[in-house]
């Protein structure tokens, strides 16, 4: 080898290992204030999001002794575990979190069917008003949930042929203390509707057409095609549709009278209000109360992310 052929190559080396040394990133003095003061704006929000329901599970784990005093501490002196045992006696424990799972699951179900059927054709099928009837839909998103609880109500209660009702939907209750009224309102969200859309949007109409060639029908192609290809959408909207569902606390108020049917939110109430409640116990159930959501969210993490950008960009 030659010595311009080794000085060639000494020189191509140089450049190569100079070259990420110019690309660096550099670190200037209002750069570094800027991240600091962004990480603590991010620190200060996690503690005040995080402090509420660590200061829950503090005070499930405390005596009566430790809740009394002044300021509390967040560590627990003696870790009383026999409050989460008093809080599965003191309330119908196990018949609320059952009407918990039957609304919460019941409400995610049937979203992700009529929202997925519903989105899939707005996104893909071609039908006159398609454009003014999903604009209808999203108006409804602007209407306050609290202005449809007394609509709603009537409607449920004058169901005909239900709960006692005659043809005219007069004589009898309806759907009231039911789980089907409970569940029924909670389906076919709109928000549910434009997720779905949104994200069947975004997938090619080429998949489409080449199950048409080989003849597949509109539900063929649903069910085989497009569902499988949508995963973290339906992910997404079946954590929000049970999220939503096992954390509602007016419409279960309002819909049922019969403590029978009361949930774990109403349950939570109904011990709070009674004449021996204790705030450890009522913790420890809190705490209960809010695992099976925490299970589910990081089950599914990683389709949730993903799929709620992706609904949302379309």
């Amino acid at each position: 080898m030659t010595i311009s052929a080794v000085r060639t190559e000494i020189g191509s080396d140089a450049e190569v290992r100079t070259e990420p040394i110019r690309n660096r990133p550099r670190w200037t003095p209002a750069k570094i204030r800027l991240i600091v003061v962004w990480y603590l704006v991010i620190a200060a929000v996690s503690v005040v999001a995080i402090y509420p329901f660590l200061m829950m599970i503090s005070t499930a784990l405390k005596d009566e002794t430790e809740l009394a005093q002044f300021p509390p501490s967040l560590l627990p002196g003696h870790w009383q575990w026999s409050n989460f045992v008093a809080a599965l006696s003191a309330t119908d424990f196990a018949r609320q979190l059952a009407n918990s799972l039957i609304y919460a699951l019941g409400s995610m179900v049937g979203n992700i069917v009529l929202c997925s059927l519903a989105g899939y054709a707005f996104a893909k099928m071609r039908f006159p008003g398609r454009n003014v009837i999903f604009a209808g839909i999203i108006a409804l998103l602007m209407v306050p949930a609290q202005s449809q609880i007394v609509p709603v109500f009537i409607v449920l209660q004058h169901i005909p042929l239900a709960g006692g009702n005659n043809l005219l939907g007069m004589g009898g209750s309806g759907l009231l203390n039911t789980y089907a009224g409970l569940i029924m309102p909670s389906v076919a969200t709109p928000l549910g509707i434009f997720l779905m859309r949104q994200f069947f949007s975004g997938i090619p109409d080429e998949y489409l057409e080449a199950a048409r060639m080989d003849g597949a029908s509109h539900l063929r192609i649903f069910g085989s095609i497009m569902i499988p290809l949508c995963t973290p959408a339906v992910a997404t909207l079946g954590i929000l549709s049970f999220q939503s569902a096992w954390n509602d606390f007016v419409w279960p108020l309002i819909l049922t009278s019969d403590t029978r049917l009361a949930t774990l939110q109403l349950g939570l109430q109904l011990y709070a209000d009674g004449t021996e409640s204790e705030t450890n116990v009522l913790m420890a159930a809190s705490t209960l109360t809010v695992i099976p959501m925490i299970i589910l969210f990081l089950a599914a993490q990683r389709y949730f992310v993903g799929g709620l950008s992706a609904g949302l960009k379309g």
